[in-house]
C-alpha cells in the first residue's frame, strides 16, 4: 500500500474477474479441499474472491488516494475458455470478443478520472454493473471476506489480522 499511497491521488488497482463468478459465493475453502476438485467451479470462486477482495480494499484504503476497481471483460475469444467451456466456445463462435474488445474496459478504468469512478466497484462495458444476480445465492457471502482475507495472508505467510 505505501507504493501506491506514493502515486496517489491517480493510483489505482484493476482486477480482472470475469462473469463466472456469478455462479459462486465466496467459499472459505480457498484450497478446494473439500469435495471433488472442478476447475471451472474454481475459477468462477476465485474470481468471486477477487471481486469482494476489490471491495473489501476500498472499504480498507478509506480516503488514501487509491481507487480499487474490478471489471469482468466479457467472454472472449481465448484457450481457456475454448478449453474449459468448450460448449460455450461452440455456442457462441464468431460472437465472443476479441482480445482488445476484453480489454476495453480495463484501459477505461485506468484513464478514466477518479471522480467519475466508484472504489469497490464492478465494473462491465465501461459502466458499472451488479455484483450478484438475483436468486443467484451470492450476496450475503461478501459477509466471509474477513475469514478468506486472514486464509489469504497466512497461505503467504503474512501475519493474520494484520
Amino acid at each position: 500500500m505505501p507504493s501506491l499511497e506514493k502515486a496517489a491521488p491517480d493510483a489505482r488497482v484493476i482486477t480482472v474477474a470475469s462473469g463466472g463468478m456469478y455462479t459462486e459465493p465466496l467459499n472459505k475453502d480457498l484450497q478446494f479441499t473439500e469435495g471433488t476438485f472442478d476447475g471451472t467451479q474454481q475459477y468462477a470462486r476465485n474470481k468471486r474472491v477477487q471481486v469482494a477482495l476489490t471491495e473489501w480494499w476500498a472499504e480498507k484504503s478509506g480516503d488514501r488516494g487509491v481507487g480499487f476497481y474490478a471489471m469482468h471483460p466479457g467472454w472472449a475469444d481465448t484457450p481457456g475458455v475454448a478449453k474449459s467451456l468448450p460448449g460455450l466456445s461452440e455456442r457462441l463462435s464468431g460472437n465472443l470478443r476479441t482480445n482488445d474488445e476484453g480489454a476495453d474496459t480495463v484501459v477505461w478504468l485506468a484513464l478514466q478520472p477518479k471522480e467519475k469512478l466508484a472504489s469497490g466497484a464492478f465494473y462491465f462495458d465501461r459502466a458499472e454493473a451488479p455484483k450478484h444476480l438475483k436468486f443467484a445465492g451470492t450476496a450475503d457471502s461478501h459477509a466471509q471476506i474477513n475469514p478468506i482475507v486472514d486464509s489469504i495472508r497466512s497461505i503467504c505467510g503474512l501475519s493474520v489480522n494484520g
